[in-house]
């Protein structure tokens, strides 16, 4: 079961929302709203209000676990380029000035929370171990220097 939620369009360009949509993908809803909230950037604070009423939504309409959701998904879309000003140049010359705009959709899925996600870590690294570090000192030496290595 997923919730899609997104912003509105509004004043700002893709590449910054971008950023900041990289920077909540793949994390816990709890984790993703505290980052917004530390985050000196001009979007942050809509960004941390729409997750904060995405995640209510989704406990409400959907049934969704909220200690559990993750955001799985973001994206950015541009919004329409009809915020045209003209901006004047020297010697009687204009340039068109395009202020953008810019939307953030998520998705959020019910996943691991942090510590099943630290666990499931920490069991995959000891896993992986298989001994103690044995050495073998019969086996030859691969790729020889032509002289002594210090």
């Amino acid at each position: 079961m997923q919730h899609k939620y997104s912003t509105a369009v509004f004043k700002i360009s893709h590449r910054k929302l971008n950023m900041i949509g990289r920077q909540i993908s793949g994390k816990p809803i709890d984790h993703a709203i505290l980052q917004m909230q530390f985050s000196e950037k001009r979007a942050s604070t809509r960004i941390m209000n729409m997750l904060a009423t995405a995640r209510d939504h989704a406990v409400r309409y959907k049934g969704l676990d909220g200690q559990r959701l993750v955001v799985a998904e973001s994206w950015v879309s541009k919004g329409k380029h009809n915020r045209k000003r003209l901006e004047p140049k020297g010697r009687g010359h204009v340039g068109i000035q395009i202020h953008p705009q810019a939307k953030l959709s998520i998705v959020l899925k019910e996943g691991r929370t942090l510590e099943e996600q630290k666990a499931k870590e920490k069991a995959f690294k000891l896993k992986r171990i298989v001994s103690a570090a044995v050495t073998r000192e019969d086996k030859p030496i691969r790729n020889p220097g032509a002289m002594w290595a210090w």
